[in-house]
């Protein structure tokens, strides 16, 4: 017989003390998961493995990097090796130019001489007088020559874009085009413009006006922005007068209103506009016997 409340033997000798705190037992003997464990393990074995094995994969991976370099050196100075065939036309095409520009050399030598003796021929008077008078009239029409006397000013600067930003910040609609300028040139020629220059830069029967990028070229020479001054000489009042009933003076509103692009127009008593050069000679002919009568009979007539 056992006494009522003596422990039973054989049933406590095998049980732990803290049996009934198995979780904290566990985080505290095995903080780390089993399966956690053993992946770390697995890695720890594996970088051992490599670390033995990294001195050979660096010397094999220096080997083909340093084959590889060596190929593509070759391969590339194989491809730029000149070629038979390239180097033939190559020695061709420089002995081409060679030989063009020693003839443009040539002719440029003739052509300076040749106007050296038309200058000497016009300051010794032995040129009939009525054909100097169509020379320098040439000169005149052509832009080859510096004029002077009264005419119109318009002035087209860039807009700002309603006023926001700088005007060299403006957006690209907001600045002066080759368009613009060509069309008041055009409209000035047609109001009885004489000789028209945009800042400074004269124009001829060849000249050209176009956009390259946001610059304004005239005959390859960039503008100087944002204010496009476009000079006529001619007679101020008769070209006012033109200029207003042509679509120029609307097409001035339309820049201002839509694109913010200011203008002024005004009219100056005394201009200079400068030469533009001798132009290019394209065609000639030398002048036969009845030339020089024809010029005078035709002088006469005119006078007549």
């Amino acid at each position: 017989m056992t006494a009522p409340g003596a422990p039973v033997q054989g049933r406590t000798s095998g049980r732990r003390l803290d049996e009934s705190m198995t979780l904290l037992r566990e985080v505290t003997e095995r903080p780390l998961d089993p399966g956690y464990a053993l992946m770390a393990r697995r890695r720890a074995e594996a970088g051992e493995k490599k670390s033995e094995r990294s001195v050979p994969s660096l010397v094999a991976m220096l080997l083909v990097a340093v084959l590889l370099g060596a190929a593509t050196t070759v391969a590339v100075r194989d491809l730029r090796a000149p070629q038979p065939v390239v180097a033939r036309g190559r020695s061709l095409l420089i002995e081409q130019i060679q030989e063009r520009s020693a003839e443009v050399e040539a002719l440029s030598e003739r052509s300076a001489v040749l106007g050296s003796e038309v200058d000497e021929l016009q300051r010794g008077g032995l040129l009939p007088s009525a054909l100097l008078e169509v020379n320098r009239l040439d000169q005149l029409v052509n832009g080859a020559v510096a004029v002077q006397g009264p005419g119109m000013v318009v002035k087209l600067t860039d807009g700002s874009g309603g006023g926001l930003v700088e005007p060299g910040d403006a957006p690209a609609e907001s600045r002066v085009r080759d368009a613009d300028v060509q069309f008041v040139v055009n409209e000035l020629w047609a109001a009885g413009a004489e000789a028209v220059a945009v800042n400074d830069e004269r124009l001829t029967s060849l000249s050209a006006i176009r956009n390259a990028g946001d610059a304004i070229l005239v005959d390859l020479h960039p503008l100087n922005g944002p204010t496009y001054t476009i000079e006529a000489v001619g007679d101020p009042e008769e070209m006012q007068v033109e200029f207003a009933r042509s679509a120029g003076l609307g097409f001035l509103q339309l820049l201002s209103a839509e694109y913010d692009i200011k203008n002024e127009v005004t009219t100056s008593e005394e201009m200079h506009l400068p030469g533009a050069g001798s132009p290019t000679l394209r065609s000639a002919r030398p002048p036969q016997s009845g030339d020089e009568n024809t010029t005078e009979d035709r002088s006469e007539e005119d006078n007549g």
